[in-house]
């Protein structure tokens, strides 16, 4: 057994980090291929891996722990190197988990809507959401978030907001409770933060078996402007137009096109189907 560090060279060229001498190190070389890259790795025997990279790569590392739907190994663990610009699920890690401690955690599996009409499964360790934060993931392409994480986010967020229309969906929560609403944006989330530190989901809790849900209405630009304070700051549950939820399972469906994005990487459309797969990694940050 051994680590194996999966490196995206282009995230967060300007920090610099420390890597056991110990380490393989494998770099990406295209979006996707920290996914084969796990992957070979786990099946070569090696029991750490580290991402070092940002959200984007996070997130294809863990899809990289799995293969049709299954753990390759179980007693694989990933450690968290942040160096991207967002490092959203990083912040969510730090503040459940003292650093060098080991922390079994949840992870969404998500089941959403290709521009092709597939409907393929992936997995998200920190945010999904659909409405403008998927519009601007879209929007936001990578070379533009190395302009300052969060000011190329809120500017992004800002910019889609003044041609940004509300869009109608039918969200089913725990294959109970029915939603229809004119929506600005549906945060669910494993972790809290989003777009480089908007805390979203500020009860998410990543080992309790359940993701929230934020559901924001349809609001004006000035009313999204005033209440940036309150997204950032962790309370977006005090304003009049934010219900929120705690579910284990959501499906999410639209007549328009409303767009997905998972862990800040856009990747397709609803309809959306999210459950949530309880303790499936064992995470740390060194």
């Amino acid at each position: 057994m051994y680590t194996v560090a999966i490196v995206n060279p282009r995230a967060g060229r300007r920090k610099t980090i420390q890597i056991p001498s110990a380490t393989e190190i494998l770099e990406t070389q295209a979006p996707g291929h920290a996914i084969q890259l796990t992957r070979d790795a786990i099946r070569r025997g090696a029991r750490t891996i580290m991402a070092v990279g940002g959200d984007g790569t996070i997130n294809e590392v863990v899809n990289g722990f799995f293969e049709e739907e299954q753990l390759i190994a179980t007693d694989t663990e990933l450690a968290v190197i942040a160096k991207g610009t967002g490092s959203d699920f990083s912040r969510s890690l730090n503040r459940a988990v003292p650093s060098g401690e080991r922390r079994m955690i949840d992870v969404m599996k998500v089941r959403y809507t290709a521009i092709d009409g597939v409907r393929p499964s992936r997995y998200s360790i920190n945010v999904t959401s659909f409405g403008i934060g998927a519009e601007v993931a879209a929007r936001v392409k990578r070379p533009a978030k190395g302009f300052g994480g969060r000011m190329a986010y809120l500017a992004g967020t800002l910019r889609t907001a003044l041609s940004y229309s509300g869009q109608f969906v039918t969200i089913e929560l725990n294959n109970r409770e029915t939603i229809e609403e004119k929506i600005l944006n549906v945060a669910a989330g494993n972790g809290q933060y989003q777009g480089a530190g908007m805390r979203v989901c500020p009860g998410a809790i990543l080992d309790d078996g359940l993701f929230d849900v934020t559901v924001i209405r349809d609001i004006s630009l000035g009313e999204l402007a005033r209440g940036l304070g309150q997204l950032y700051g962790g309370g977006i549950y005090s304003h009049p137009k934010v219900q929120a939820y705690r579910v284990n399972r959501l499906r999410a469906a639209s007549e328009e096109s409303v767009l997905v994005e998972i862990d800040g990487e856009s990747v397709g459309k609803l309809p959306i189907e999210i459950s949530i797969v309880p303790k499936a990694i064992r995470v740390w940050m060194p």
